[in-house]
């Protein structure tokens, strides 16, 4: 019987017609997850399509500029050749000029209005032996004589801050056409682990994301995102896939570059702050955006994925998750990946890690060493939080825990007094100007809820426990209007007890 190659996630083997993906990957010992898709590229050659997309490169840099006025555009594709090697003839505070060189342009006799960043071209003294290449830098209006019919001949969309950099000696080095690689019908599609395998396919159950050192914050928020081995497409757009699972209030800003065809970025500020982005097709830079990584295998399953559907995740470097497990665990864990232990504090085998220096994964890797802070397990409390009934609370406490990042967060004591049954932690000022009232309570507040005090209070933004139920004051010691009631300690109550002032509490979720 003849056989088919075929290769899964990099993998080949020689299989018989017929035989499906999931017999395969168990055959070469690939775990496939649940309800995660499949993505298979068929034998067919793709298609490449002339645009109107030009690159343009100077000695500033490289642009790239749409042609946008069809009317002239075959005859920009005869003469843009011709203002290669051409040099700035002049530059204003309106325009860059590059040129001049022949045409078979007709001129008119027309004004022009440019926005920034647009072109046209500029038939000096009527002449198509003047022809000029005009770079808007600000709006402005000018009787350029452009080609008849066309007075804006198109816009930069790629490097637009090299033409204010643009100055008397600079000049065009090349200028080529774009061409579009597009897809077959039907040469990539979606599939799942009953496809029967007929032909020779490349199959892919994986999207294989490389880190970013440049990005050590938001690349610990990415592992927090597809912790489970998977990446869920929230959103989708013909430019990317973004999954919502984590949001935040806002991240540092980190490596910013241009967003190229499988750069992976977590949103840093905004709505969606915390969201995972894999790209499709490139995108200009943006300061909302940290670069992250980039798809080293599997774009086929971002270019396939319909909103809700459930992609799996290979992520490097492996994730170095200590926080929360024991300090015997976390020097297992470092061993293998040959990183150096430093115990700190409690260096017990049972003590369980609160803090790690440095913080992120990637940075660790950078050092080769971490210092793990121990406590005992005893002094660790666990927290229940009301997502639902108090979302931007909640979302406000992550911040100021850093359980928004990490697994383990900590409290500094502002203030405590045994008769007041109570202790009030120190939040931040500025991010709780944006709480408003949510899930006040109405008749009384149980002992060991946890509580917020929102922005119609003085102290907005404080962070309380009641170790007593009231039927007037919530966990911050506000009345009921300006309490916020965000969750409840379920372990370890007697950990809040006795603190002194600026003491620390640690504390993380418990488990649903």
């Amino acid at each position: 019987m003849w056989l088919v190659r075929v290769s899964i996630d990099g993998l080949q083997a020689d299989v018989k017609p017929g035989a499906t993906v999931e017999a395969l990957a168990k055959k070469l010992g690939i775990q496939l997850i649940d309800k995660c898709i499949v993505a298979v590229r068929r034998p067919v050659e793709p298609e490449k399509v002339l645009t109107n997309l030009f690159e343009v490169t100077t000695t500033k840099g490289r642009m790239i500029i749409r042609l946008e006025c069809e009317k002239v555009l075959d005859g920009w594709r005869r003469a843009y050749k011709r203002f290669e090697e051409s040099g700035i003839r002049w530059v204003t505070r309106d325009a860059a000029v590059f040129g001049p060189t022949l045409t078979d342009f007709e001129p008119s006799r027309d004004s022009v209005e440019l926005r920034q960043y647009e072109i046209t071209l500029s038939l000096a003294g009527f002449s198509n032996e003047n022809t000029h290449l005009v770079f808007s830098r600000k709006l402005h209006e000018s009787a350029y004589a452009p080609p008849r019919g066309c007075g804006v001949l198109g816009r930069v969309i790629y490097g637009r801050h090299l033409v204010d950099e643009l100055r008397l000696g600079d000049r065009i080095t090349k200028i080529e056409p774009i061409i579009e690689t597009r897809e077959a019908e039907k040469a990539v599609i979606r599939a799942d682990r009953s496809y029967e395998l007929r032909e020779p396919v490349r199959v892919y159950t994986r999207l294989g994301i490389e880190l970013d050192r440049s990005s050590p914050v938001g690349g610990e928020l990415t592992y927090n995102v597809v912790g489970d081995g998977t990446l869920i497409a929230s959103r989708r757009t013909s430019r990317f896939i973004a999954c919502d699972r984590v949001n935040v209030i806002s991240l540092v800003n980190e490596k910013l570059d241009h967003r190229v065809r499988g750069a992976v970025t977590v949103r840093n500020t905004g709505i969606n702050a915390g969201s995972v982005y894999v790209y499709l097709k490139e995108a200009p830079l943006s300061t909302s955006h940290n670069i992250v990584g980039r798809v080293t295998e599997g774009i086929e399953l971002a270019d396939m994925a319909a909103e809700g559907d459930r992609i799996a995740v290979k992520i490097s470097p492996s994730r170095l998750d200590v926080l929360g497990r024991t300090q015997q665990e976390a020097s297992r864990l470092l061993k293998v990946h040959g990183i150096k232990h430093v115990r700190a504090r409690d260096s017990s085998d049972r003590a369980v890690v609160v803090e790690q220096d440095p913080p992120t994964t990637l940075e660790v890797y950078g050092r080769g060493e971490v210092s793990c802070l121990g406590v005992s397990p005893s002094q660790v409390v666990k927290v229940r939080l009301f997502y639902k009934e108090a979302p931007s609370s909640v979302k406000y406490f992550k911040r100021v825990t850093g359980l928004d990042l990490r697994r383990e967060g900590k409290l500094t004591v502002y203030f405590t007094t045994p008769k007041m049954e109570m202790v009030l932690f120190k939040g931040d000022d500025v991010l709780a100007k944006e709480l408003m009232p949510e899930n006040v309570p109405k008749r009384q507040v149980a002992a060991n809820v946890i509580g917020v005090t929102n922005a119609a209070k003085k102290f907005a933004g404080m962070i309380g426990v009641r170790f007593t139920e009231s039927d007037e004051f919530g966990p911050t010691a506000e009345r009921f209007e300006g309490t916020n009631i965000i969750g409840e300690v379920v372990e370890n109550h007697d950990a809040l007890r006795g603190l002194k002032e600026k003491g620390v509490v640690y504390l993380s979720e418990a488990v649903p």
